[in-house]
């Protein structure tokens, strides 16, 4: 009898264990619970943000589709009063108030109308190329009574105080290359730097830094895309004609620059 109750004893004493290992065993249950209802939540909310930025990608690009339309519009538009004015023009003669009235054996033939017409549509299929190659460089141009203006900040182009581009720079100036090499317009390129003075470089005067510049980028387009020297006109302006007053950082950087104007006259 006393042994009986003794083995009772250390039954009692191990029961613990039994009930310490169910306590392990449901908790153990119970974060496996919440690890795969927080996996579920996770990639719920993956998906989630892929479907959000597929929605803004396709905004973005209607939007981009809906500005290549309207530039075109206006191109067009624009098209329409070159050929309007030119008509003005040959029905008035040299500017003279009174039209002329021309021999009736001699018919009157609209000289220039088809070359205004291809060199409209020329410049909108550049305009457009240019677009699309430029978009993916995040950079852009702006429409001119010149032509097509396309801004390049300097920091992307060359180093501090250097005229040799650096790879992204020569990156970027093919692309333009690559757009004018199935056309033949005309293109100037001018340089511009800040109003700080030149303290270690080659070039002594900002003047003649922007040049440097203006003519690498000439160069590069001459010699790695064989485009025509007799299509360019380099201008270095250094200081001149800032876009913004040069009071701060972020300014002076604005106004380091190179722009080339793709104009319409053509070679």
């Amino acid at each position: 009898m006393h042994d009986e109750r003794l083995y009772d004893e250390k039954e009692l004493e191990k029961s613990w264990l039994l009930s310490y290992s169910d306590l392990i065993t449901l908790l153990f249950v119970i974060v496996v619970i919440i690890a795969a209802s927080q996996a579920a939540s996770i990639q719920t909310q993956r998906e989630a943000a892929k479907k959000e930025t597929a929605q803004q990608q396709a905004s973005l690009k209607q939007v981009h589709e809906s500005l290549d339309l309207l530039n075109l519009q206006k191109l067009e538009l624009q098209r329409e009063v070159h050929q309007l004015e030119a008509r003005k023009q040959v029905l008035t003669g040299s500017g003279d108030e009174k039209p002329v009235v021309p021999d009736a054996a001699v018919p009157v033939s609209p000289v220039g109308y088809a070359d205004i017409d291809a060199a409209m549509r020329d410049m909108e299929t550049v305009r457009t190329q240019l677009s699309s190659a430029l978009a993916e460089l995040n950079l852009d141009f702006e429409e001119t009574e010149e032509g097509l203006r396309i801004r390049l900040p300097v920091s992307i182009l060359f180093a501090s105080g250097s005229a040799e581009l650096k790879q992204q720079g020569k990156q970027i100036v093919g692309t333009v290359a690559g757009v004018l090499q199935k056309f033949g317009n005309r293109v100037r390129i001018e340089g511009y730097t800040d109003d700080v003075p030149i303290a270690r470089s080659p070039y002594r005067t900002n003047w003649e830094l922007s040049t440097g510049r203006a003519i690498a980028v000439m160069r590069e387009m001459v010699d790695a895309y064989t485009l025509p020297s007799s299509r360019f006109t380099v201008a270095g302006l250094g200081e001149s004609k800032p876009l913004v007053d040069n009071s701060n950082e972020e300014n002076r950087s604005r106004n380091r620059r190179v722009e080339m104007i793709i104009l319409a006259e053509k070679e």
